[in-house]
């Protein structure tokens, strides 16, 4: 039996606007890349210049959700914080960055994709937009995009990192239930730990202040009692991250892999700091 599906091509922001408040059930996408099959109704909002535009700041780049990964990447190591490169140059391949949106990215229904962890490790500033109203929220509050909204635009703090690492988990080019990214940021002053993030996203996402903050104000180098501590805590704390997983979304997560993969790359993000 056929299915029909209806597609829209905003031209504009208002055009944009007009459909999200208009047509019921209706799913916002970038190019698509994500989807094996269109639903009943489809917002493209990819060729909307107001959601194209990228701006550097001295504090931070923000950038519009329907830039594609490799306009972003074209910006250069040099202008990119590292783990934002790294993260972007692991993705796909280069075909599919010309197309794929950064919006797309991070809006993927189930496994989160590669864009996730750096965002969230920054605490990314989202901007959700609907036909009434415009809110923005951390990236620590996303989830998904609300009935009724589209992402409209980013912004990723600059911050300086002393130690920075990213690593990609899973197949190269495409997503699965061992693909995640995973994040570590450090930053000292005068041999003390002033700040810390840690961020872990694939079919578990994990990032846990309380986790962070015990290592926050010690003293360099760590010692071996510093990261067991440390190993100890986000031990517990990603397995009740995996157990709400289950229990919210009724997925299956291969926990024991991704568990032991997360401290194992945590065990040697610290050793950096020793």
């Amino acid at each position: 039996m056929e299915r029909n599906c209806t597609v829209y091509f905003a031209k504009n922001a208002a055009d944009a606007m007009f459909h999200l408040k208009n047509t019921s059930n209706l799913q916002v996408c970038g190019a698509c890349t994500q989807l094996s099959t269109l639903p009943e109704s489809t917002l493209i909002i990819r060729n909307i210049e107001e959601f194209r535009y990228i701006e550097r700041r001295e504090r931070y780049i923000e950038f519009g959700s329907a830039v594609t990964l490799s306009q972003l990447l074209e910006l250069g190591e040099k202008r990119l914080p590292t783990i934002l490169y790294e993260a972007l140059r692991s993705t796909a391949n280069p075909l599919v960055r010309n197309v794929a949106t950064v919006g797309g990215n991070i809006c993927a229904k189930g496994i989160k994709h590669t864009l996730f962890a750096p965002f969230l490790a920054v605490d990314a500033r989202l901007e959700l937009r609907s036909p009434v109203e415009t809110k923005t929220i951390p990236m620590s509050q996303f989830n998904h995009v609300p009935s009724g909204f589209l992402l409209s635009k980013i912004r990723y703090n600059l911050d300086e990192w002393d130690v920075s690492v990213f690593r990609r988990l899973g197949p190269m080019y495409s997503i699965d239930d061992t693909s995640a990214s995973f994040v570590f940021l450090a930053r000292t002053q005068k041999n003390v730990l002033s700040d810390l993030r840690v961020a872990f996203c694939g079919s578990v996402r994990f990032r846990s202040r309380d986790v962070e903050n015990i290592l926050i104000g010690g003293k360099l180098p760590l010692s071996e009692r510093d990261i067991q501590v440390m190993l100890e805590s986000a031990a517990e704390a990603f397995d009740s991250t995996s157990i709400c997983d289950q229990n919210n979304q009724k997925k299956d997560v291969t926990s024991s892999v991704m568990r032991s993969r997360f401290l194992n790359l945590l065990k040697y993000s610290l050793e950096q700091l020793t």
